[in-house]
């Protein structure tokens, strides 16, 4: 029984594929370079540079990356976007998502095994963009030298269907 359930499955997922017709390729790359936390006194990394793929949805972006986190290592990260406002070159909008920051497991109860939730808002115009995420009281501690008010995340996006 157990065998046949499989086999339903995969032939359901193969007959819907011609369905879904859709191209695997990423549609961006964005190019992380900075950030700057904001009413931090603490000696963070603000050089921050990461290469993050993004695939264009109807209702929806993924993104999913590697970049050089605030504690100078490597995090992998998810996110979801939508647009909240866009026009030709420019456009406004919220995302949510995980990073792996295990440096804050000690820190915070909000993670597991080192993902911790991330969110906030994005501007971008042209090829610039703009990240904001609260800070300060998000990761359990109100305040604190390596707490910031913001953290805000500078970088490039690279239009990969042109």
């Amino acid at each position: 029984m157990y065998l046949f359930r499989i086999a339903a499955l995969i032939l359901s997922l193969f007959a819907s594929l011609p369905a879904l017709a859709f191209d695997l390729g990423p549609d961006n790359l964005r190019i992380t370079l900075a950030s700057e936390h904001v009413n931090s006194d603490a000696d963070l990394n603000e050089f921050n540079p990461g290469l993050v793929l993004t695939w264009n949805g109807d209702w929806a972006d993924i993104s999913a990356g590697f970049i050089r986190n605030s504690f100078d290592n490597t995090a992998p990260i998810v996110t979801l976007s939508r647009d909240i406002w866009r026009n030709d070159t420019c456009g406004v909008g919220g995302f949510v998502g995980t990073a792996r920051y295990t440096e804050l497991t000690e820190k915070t109860d909000f993670h597991l095994d080192g993902w911790i939730p991330i969110g906030g808002l994005n501007i971008e115009c042209g090829p610039v963009f703009l990240q904001a995420m609260p800070g300060r009281g998000i990761i359990g501690q109100a305040s604190g030298p390596k707490a910031a008010d913001a953290i805000l995340v500078f970088g490039l996006t690279l239009n990969l269907r042109n």
